[in-house]
């Protein structure tokens, strides 16, 4: 079964669509909402593993933080030192 065109009855970017469904049995409209559902789930599903790899990235992020904030500090506080040598060496 085909709906009809949503623009010709009116009900494009409308809230109420009720229009566009008058026409339908209920097997196809179970048919309709049982793929409506599947298609939520699967999305729901996408969204979740998204979600889970924007959480573990964030982590990962927090890690390469850590460790350049680590090494900034080894490599500042070698160059200080080997500056407050050369300063001893030209006195």
């Amino acid at each position: 079964m085909t709906f009809p065109d949503p623009k010709r009855l009116g009900t494009y970017n409308a809230i109420d669509r009720s229009k566009q469904y008058t026409r339908a049995d209920n097997a196809e409209l179970l048919r309709s909402l049982n793929e409506a559902w599947t298609k939520i789930r699967t999305c729901e599903k996408s969204i979740g593993q998204k979600d889970a790899a924007i959480v573990e990235l964030k982590k990962q992020l927090g890690r390469y933080k850590v460790v350049n904030i680590a090494l900034t500090s080894i490599v500042t506080t070698l160059a200080w030192e080997g500056l407050k040598a050369l300063i001893n060496l030209m006195r």
